[in-house]
């Protein structure tokens, strides 16, 4: 429990840095870094902030110039901490640089200079050249083992991690870049705390009048609205003002006024988001209506970042963002059957040794034990149902498993929602199912 509840609070850490960092940071030095993990020591009074490169071709360029402008704005980067995760005691700041982003080029460089070296080395005399010859053709005959190789990004707010086999490190390394880019490129779509993003342009505007969109988002919002109408309005992507009145937008939540509960309530639904396919125009019918992308894009970005993988000819990864969403493509060399995975539900031991293997499928956990505030002996979690404008209550997670990520993670909340009766009634024959109830055991759930 305490090891979860550790990083859980580096977790918290991480997600408020990396905002901080992007959006509030003025210093344009800062801009060429992003935040890729969070180490907070066991006594919460030091954390070693990790930052990557956004593009490691300017590693080089930029020196020691964003580490210097950090530590310059580290006062005001713990006076914010202090204010937005009302924190008493904020942990002093030690930045540093994480270089694992780098590590695929330089280690193939690397290997390419080894074996350079041993070619010279092990030369064969003329007596045994027609010996070397034969082996060379036995080798080249046979298939190559593929190379691994495994990375992290920080991106929407958690650790992004792709592992993926290749013929060559150089080819994952390029292929993983590019689906890091891509899932970055959904960030700048989809995310309601960047300012710049399409979807923020939307919340900003469509309550006064259309507001024209890329193809991309009409769809987007179209595949919402079928998800809400198939689960009864459990899974309703206009919850916005709903998070942000129990305090979940950028925090751990606290219990709203009954005043600010009903005006956020009056704000929410899905019948009051008006899409016109033809214009591709968005607007809506009521005038705090906000979007919120939290039950749907980060399964959305790992699709989008499979799509890359498959463009480059990977066809065995494992593609995860935080520890929400998942897509397994194909199977690791050595195990044939796809990837196995241990199933993360509530703090038991007993939830967190399901396992389960995946290949070329999606799986999302949703569960109210990632993120939650306690009130008179109860726990209150961030996933709410937009019907009652409450928080779901009677399961702890469900995790789902279904033929895209995008679908895993949409219906992993909307199951949680709507409980486990609802689900064995309702959902789809090609998913499965895992619910995790309070005080009780995990159980996949049959459909009757």
């Amino acid at each position: 429990m305490a090891s979860h509840m550790h990083q859980r609070s580096e977790g918290t850490l991480m997600r408020e840095l990396s905002r901080i960092v992007t959006y509030g940071v003025q210093d344009p030095r800062a801009s060429a870094v992003r935040v890729s993990k969070v180490e907070l020591s066991p006594d919460k009074r030091h954390a070693r902030v990790l930052v990557a490169f956004w593009d490691p071709a300017t590693a080089t360029d930029e020196g020691d110039a964003p580490l210097y402008a950090l530590r310059q704005a580290t006062s005001y980067i713990r006076k914010t901490l202090a204010k937005n995760l009302r924190m008493r005691h904020v942990p002093e700041l030690r930045w540093s640089y994480d270089l694992s982003d780098h590590h695929a080029k330089r280690i193939d460089t690397l290997l390419k200079r080894i074996e350079k070296r041993a070619r010279k080395k092990k030369r064969p005399p003329p007596g045994l050249a027609c010996v070397a010859a034969a082996l060379a053709l036995a080798s080249a005959s046979a298939s190559p083992m593929p190379e691994r190789l495994e990375s992290t990004a920080s991106i929407m707010g958690s650790e992004f991690r792709i592992a993926c086999y290749a013929e060559s490190k150089k080819l994952a390394a390029g292929a993983i870049t590019a689906a890091f880019d891509e899932a970055r490129r959904v960030d700048r779509l989809l995310s309601n705390y960047r300012p710049d993003s399409e979807l923020s342009h939307v919340n900003e505007g469509a309550a006064d009048a259309p507001v024209r969109v890329s193809r991309e988002l009409a769809d987007l919002l179209v595949r919402c609205q079928r998800y809400s109408e198939a689960s009864d309005g459990a899974f309703d992507i206009t919850v916005g003002a709903l998070v942000k009145a129990w305090g979940f937008h950028g925090g751990d939540g606290h219990w709203p006024s009954a005043w600010a509960l009903w005006r956020a309530r009056r704000n929410v639904g899905y019948q009051h988001l008006l899409l016109d396919l033809e214009r591709r125009e968005v607007r809506f019918e009521r005038s705090g209506l906000q979007l919120d992308p939290g039950g749907i894009g980060k399964g959305y970005a790992v699709d989008r970042a499979v799509s890359v993988l498959r463009g480059y000819g990977i066809s065995s990864a494992l593609v995860s963002s935080g520890t929400s969403s998942i897509f397994a493509m194909g199977s690791p060399p050595a195990e044939r059957t796809g990837w196995s995975l241990d199933i993360r539900g509530a703090e038991s031991s007993a939830r967190s040794a399901i396992s389960v293997t995946l290949r070329d499928k999606g799986m999302s956990t949703s569960g109210s034990y990632e993120k939650y505030f306690e009130r008179a002996g109860d726990r209150y979690g961030h996933i709410l149902d937009p019907r009652t404008g409450r928080p779901a209550r009677g399961l702890v997670a469900v995790s789902v498993v279904a033929s895209t990520a995008t679908d895993a993670e949409a219906w992993s909340t909307a199951l949680l929602v709507n409980g486990s009766d609802w689900a064995r009634q309702h959902k789809s024959p090609e998913m499965r199912v895992l619910a995790c109830p309070e005080g009780g055991p995990c159980q996949w759930l049959d459909r009757d």
